[in-house]
Formats: C-alpha cells, sequence, structure tokens
C-alpha cells in the first residue's frame, strides 16, 4: 500500500480520519489541516469520490533531505516519472517552501518542472506540456527546514468543487459546510433547518448526506485518472457500488432566508440540481417571526443550524444584536430543538446568544477564526 495525505480546514482534522477509516484507510495519522494514511487503490478511489472533508488527496512518491541547492535537481530527475504519468500528459508543480535554504516557493517549482521534463526527454526523448490552468497532472512539492516531499495529487481539481455548481473561491465552501454538519454529528436520518441559508450549499451538503449520495456525484474528472496505474474497471465498479447505496432520506431539510432575492436565486439553484424536491425552501424573517408553518407539525429531532449571515448590500451586520435575537427566537419558538451555530465573530457569539454551549468546536474560514457552537435543548440558560 501507497502513503497519502488528504488536506483539510484546521478543526476537521478527526472528522476526516473517521471519514477515511469508515472507507478502508490504515495507518491514519492527524496532522495540522490535513490526515496521513495508507490504503489500497480501492480505498483511494472511493476517498476522492465519497469524502465530504477532504480538499485533496495526495500520493506521496518521495521524501529526502536537501543539503545544497543542487539536490532538489538531482532528487527530483532522477526519480522514474515515465512510469508516474504519459508523456502526453499536461502538468504543473506547485509548491511551497517555509524555514528552507529556498527563500521563493517559485525557485523550487521551476527547478522540480525543470527536472521531470529533463527526466522524460533523457528516458523517451520527448516531454510533456506543462501548463499551470489546463493541467491533468498535478505534482506538489513541500520543502520545510529543507525536508523535502514530493507529492502527486490525486484530486486535482480541489474536492470542495463538487460539481453541482461554478467553482468559486468563497471561503465558505462545499467541504466546510459538510464539515460542520458531521463535527456537530447531526444524524442524517434526522430534521434539519437552516435559516439564513444564502445560496443554499449547507441546506444542499444536509440533503446529499441524508440520501448517502457520494460527495463527488455531479462531477466529471480527477487527476488519477491520468496516472499510468489507472484502472478503469475499478474506478467504475466504486462508482456504481456508492451509487447503488443511495436511499430516500428518512428526515426533512429545510431552508429559509429572510430576503426574497435570495429565496427565489436559491430556489433557481436547487432545480438546476436537481434538489428542489429534497430541500424545502421558502421565504421567512427567523428572528422576526415564531415557527413558521412549514415547521408547525415538526417534534422532536429536530437540529437547527445557523450559519454565519451574509450581510447585504448596504446594511452591516451588528453580530451582537443578531445573536441575541437568535437565542431569544430559539427560547421562544424552538426549545425542543438542537442548535448549531456556525460563526466567524466567536466573541460576540459567547457573550450574547444567553444560550450555554454543549460542545464548541474552534475552526477556520481562510485565515478568520471561526467557531461551531452546538447547544441542546437541556443546556438553554434562563
Amino acid at each position: 500500500m501507497s502513503m497519502y495525505i488528504a488536506k483539510t480546514y484546521h478543526g476537521l482534522e478527526p472528522v476526516l480520519a473517521q471519514e477515511l477509516k469508515e472507507l478502508g484507510a490504515t495507518g491514519i495519522r492527524i496532522s495540522n489541516r490535513a490526515v496521513l494514511f495508507d490504503c489500497t487503490q480501492e480505498v483511494l478511489y472511493k476517498a476522492n469520490y465519497l469524502c465530504r472533508t477532504a480538499l485533496r488527496i495526495l500520493k506521496i512518491l518521495k521524501e529526502f533531505w536537501i543539503e545544497k541547492e543542487e539536490d532538489l535537481f538531482e532528487q527530483v530527475h532522477e526519480m522514474a516519472w515515465e512510469k508516474v504519468f504519459p508523456v502526453d500528459a499536461t502538468f504543473m508543480v506547485d509548491s511551497s517552501s517555509l524555514d528552507s535554504m529556498f527563500s521563493q516557493s517559485r525557485f523550487v517549482s521551476t527547478q522540480a518542472r525543470l527536472a521531470i521534463l529533463e527526466r522524460f526527454r533523457r528516458v523517451l526523448g520527448q516531454w510533456p506540456d506543462v501548463d499551470s490552468d489546463y493541467y491533468t497532472i498535478r505534482v506538489e512539492v513541500f520543502v520545510r527546514q529543507n525536508h523535502c516531499e514530493v507529492m502527486l495529487d490525486a484530486s486535482g481539481m480541489a474536492l470542495a468543487h463538487r460539481g453541482y455548481r461554478k467553482p468559486s473561491s468563497e471561503p465558505f465552501n462545499e467541504v466546510l459546510a459538510a464539515g460542520l454538519l458531521k463535527l456537530a454529528q447531526w444524524n442524517p436520518d434526522t430534521d434539519l433547518y437552516v435559516p439564513f441559508c444564502g445560496n443554499g450549499l449547507v441546506a444542499v451538503e444536509a440533503a446529499m448526506q441524508a440520501m448517502a449520495m457520494p460527495a463527488g456525484y455531479y462531477r466529471k474528472g480527477y487527476s488519477f485518472e491520468y496516472w499510468n496505474d489507472f484502472d478503469p474497471r475499478l474506478w467504475k465498479d466504486v462508482k456504481s457500488e456508492a451509487q447503488a447505496a443511495m436511499h430516500d432520506p428518512q428526515g426533512q431539510v429545510w431552508a429559509s432566508d429572510p430576503e426574497a432575492l435570495v429565496v427565489e436565486k436559491t430556489g433557481e439553484f436547487l432545480k438546476k440540481i436537481r434538489m428542489h424536491q429534497d430541500v424545502d425552501l421558502f421565504l421567512s424573517d427567523f428572528l422576526d417571526s415564531g415557527r413558521p408553518e412549514e415547521l408547525a407539525g415538526v417534534a422532536g429531532n429536530l437540529s437547527v443550524l445557523v450559519p454565519m449571515p451574509v450581510s447585504s448590500e448596504g446594511w452591516e451586520l451588528d453580530a451582537a444584536a443578531f445573536y441575541e435575537a437568535l437565542g431569544k427566537r430559539m427560547k421562544e419558538s424552538y426549545p425542543d430543538c438542537r442548535l448549531l451555530v456556525y460563526t466567524t465573530r466567536p466573541g460576540e457569539l459567547e457573550s450574547s446568544l444567553g444560550l450555554v454551549p454543549e460542545q464548541t468546536f474552534a475552526l477556520r474560514e481562510a485565515l478568520t477564526p471561526a467557531l461551531l457552537g452546538v447547544y441542546a435543548p437541556q443546556n438553554l440558560s434562563a
């Protein structure tokens, strides 16, 4: 078996480790924003297709120490790249350098790229194309304190890009949305309500979990499909098995937003990806109204997940006032529910919500500190 590393967000490492274990990975070791593991080719395919909290999965090809700058080129050049990917592929090299003799990551990328090209030229008499935007193969080189790791990206495009919407650079994405649900141990067989749903990411990820839909169900293309050892029959079997396990949800996912335009756009989005029947979307101002009629008959096992609201144009969020109103609304209209709150304003949440958390989880949204608070009905403060 080969060694791999799966990258994720700060705070989601234990969740990702559990996902990988359930898929059959072994030798699991949690690191900072990453999980190292060993696995077979079958588990590698499953991890890319099914893991909801992994950003990328990479195969570790080689590790070595660098004593002088020339060592980087020589070590990469001696690797049998012609056995890793075909010469007709298009590749790119990404790199990072921390506390090493290389002051610029660009130099590391350039040297590794030249070494790979020279290896192909020397062995095969021809070389692959290089393109940092339109590539099928991505090589990653990481240098820390002159220890170098050369890795092959199995995912290609980041796994946060599920395929059901256009790729986006938003810091709050599909991986983080799915991670909140798993971190809070939401049971996909129970009901979930997402007020302030915005673009609907949390609701969509919840609906996918509820029906056991693979994270990559809508996605087309992974980099491992361009490796020399790619097994198309095994890949087909992995997808077929995962899709056969899909089922009708036992619970219901509701979503609402106080802005009509947001509800309209999110409704169009849900119809486009054919999930409008899996997410019950409606217009509602959660803070200014009681329990909506859509949820009037729902009792017990209802979780309410409140993501950080997106401020509208011309409106600045008063986080302290928002969380104070949220706490009052929960006490008045949802005292029997479990509350999950994600915020990038943890100070205001803790001081203003007026509820005692059952658990809190420290996270990061890009470089911004974030927090997930979990509040059980019995922990409501007076």
